[in-house]
């Protein structure tokens, strides 16, 4: 299947997934201003302690002068999940609310404001948040009675009950930003509590969480009478946490319900055990390997070490083989990919060989084919646009129809990576449209390998399901992959693996293929451990 032509760039892939992860999460992205400069303008901060900065007029010069505003981040903040009523996920970089069909969450801040000195006038309060996501239409703002929350502790169990709307927000189409006038409700030193939720169906709203530093929420008070001087700022709010690499999937909605919890898999006491392996109908396979043999071979060899794949992850560097080819080798459903330029797609120059191919493939069996996987960085070094690429699945994608063959699925395959706010992307950048793609396709790997962890199937997988229950459209994950942690035996990946399988399975995945391949880092399951967990999993 000649993979090494198809992963022989060094910008591709893997290499590009590891890179982010080594960034600090917190890190403030470049030339964008904080909330506290962007809402204080012409000030001078002078007290800064916990999360709470007070600032003075621009040109004063004596730091007893009184305050004019605050900055406060949340002494707490975390999000609860219905489907997952027992998960707590404090530790998250993300906030989310969601009201989807399967995903449904709420968060919760908590801030602690100290330093608004009694008797001032024209009091103004505002709660922002910052985000690299579009907003939903609407997005609500409510009371929360309770101050004694902690977010290390709750769950949507335990998570305290919301009350009135405080503040709500339309967002214009693509802004990222949320601002609420909070005035009514915060009126001077104190402890408040608010749920950010998503009240329309089918929307989802996706901010930074304190995790993220200076882009974290902030509670931004603003007054004009001097009042008395004001008190200390306090000497803790936010408590700190680890920050996630990444968001874990989405869900809002306040009822809990009795679903079973996914369990992180990291190879480390403190989490809990791995979930059972599935069984179901997501199918699961792997990518077959061929160097120094036949497919034929390979295939043989792969079936042997995984009790006879479900399905099987075939790429063609260029134009696919005439069937039967090595994507109907094994005789079932096949996630295949073969590349073209769009400029020989567009000219119709490549029109026969793909509408025979198109034609003549089985007609008794899925067959995901995608166009062109992984175009992102071919893309953004110029090799071919964005539009045209689009363009491209369009041409295809009538000519695959002429076929009549309803097993012949479109399958756009990503990368998980371009999901991340690091990656600077929109992944509807390179979506070809509803009408044009059937499925969607993403390649996920456990970015924190180099770090010394497996991270949990929600960071890996989150944004990969919210985004596809958003488009509507099925979902699998043609390339999943880790390195193995260095000082595992392997039980640690194949703890991984189960839960990956388990989460994929029970958040409905079309297919996961396991990218069994030694390109960009030695992927291959070649320890005991995981062999027999990924066996399990497809034996399952």
């Amino acid at each position: 299947m000649q993979h090494g032509s198809r992963h022989r760039r060094s910008d591709h892939g893997r290499g590009r997934r590891e890179r982010p992860d080594n960034r600090p999460a917190a890190a403030p992205r470049s030339g964008r201003e904080s909330w506290t400069a962007k809402a204080l303008g012409a000030t001078v901060a002078v007290s800064l302690a916990a999360g709470v900065v007070a600032v003075v007029a621009a040109g004063a010069v004596d730091q007893g002068a009184a305050a004019t505003s605050l900055s406060v981040s949340p002494a707490e903040d975390t999000y609860v999940y219905q489907e997952y009523p027992d998960q707590n996920r404090s530790t998250s970089t993300k906030l989310t609310a969601s009201n989807q069909a399967g995903l449904h969450t709420r968060s919760y801040l908590r801030f602690v404001v100290k330093g608004v000195p009694a008797g001032v006038s024209g009091l103004t309060a505002h709660l922002r948040f910052d985000s690299d996501r579009n907003q939903p239409p609407l997005v609500e703002l409510h009371r929360v009675a309770s101050s004694t929350w902690s977010a290390a502790t709750t769950t949507m169990r335990n998570a305290p009950a919301v009350g009135d709307t405080v503040a709500s927000v339309k967002p214009d189409y693509r802004q990222k930003t949320l601002d609420f006038d909070v005035s009514a409700a915060v009126t001077g030193d104190g402890d408040y509590s608010f749920a950010l939720t998503a009240p329309l169906p089918n929307t989802v709203s996706v901010v930074f969480a304190s995790e993220q530093g200076a882009g974290g929420p902030r509670l931004t008070l603003d007054w004009s009478g001097r009042g008395t001087p004001p008190s200390p700022a306090p000497s803790s709010a936010a408590p700190s946490a680890p920050a996630l690499p990444s968001m874990s999937p989405v869900k809002p909605t306040p009822t809990p319900t009795a679903k079973p919890t996914p369990t992180s898999s990291a190879p480390s006491s403190s989490n809990p055990p791995p979930p059972a392996v599935p069984s179901g109908p997501t199918l699961f396979g792997a990518t077959v390997w061929a160097a120094g043999q036949s497919q034929a071979q390979a295939l043989a060899a792969a079936n042997s070490r995984y009790g006879n794949l479900e399905v099987v992850r075939v790429f063609y560097p260029g134009l696919p083989a005439p069937w039967p080819g090595a994507a109907a080798l094994s005789g079932g459903p096949v996630v295949v990919s073969f590349k073209a330029a769009p400029k020989d797609v567009l000219s119709g120059s490549v029109d026969g060989q793909l509408s025979s191919w198109f034609a003549n493939a089985p007609k008794g069996r899925p067959i995901y084919w995608s166009y062109f996987h992984e175009p992102e960085d071919d893309i953004a070094r110029g090799a071919y646009t964005a539009a045209d690429y689009r363009a491209a699945w369009q041409h295809l994608r009538a000519l695959s129809l002429k076929a009549s063959n309803p097993n012949l699925r479109s399958t756009l395959i990503l990368m998980g990576w371009s999901l991340s706010a690091q990656s600077g992307r929109n992944w509807k950048d390179y979506y070809p449209g509803s009408s044009t793609i059937d499925v969607l396709g993403w390649d996920t790997y456990n970015l924190a390998a180099p770090k010394g962890k497996y991270n949990d199937a929600a960071t890996v997988m989150g944004d990969v399901v919210a985004t596809s229950r958003a488009a509507g459209k099925p979902w699998g994950i043609a390339e999943l992959g880790s390195l193995l942690v260095s000082g595992d035996s392997g039980a640690g990946r194949a703890a991984w693996l189960n839960q990956m399988a388990s989460y994929a399975q029970a958040q409905g995945a079309a297919f996961v293929t396991y990218f069994d391949a030694p390109v960009g880092g030695e992927y291959r399951l070649l320890d005991a451990p995981s062999q027999r967990a990924w066996k399990a999993v497809v034996s399952g």
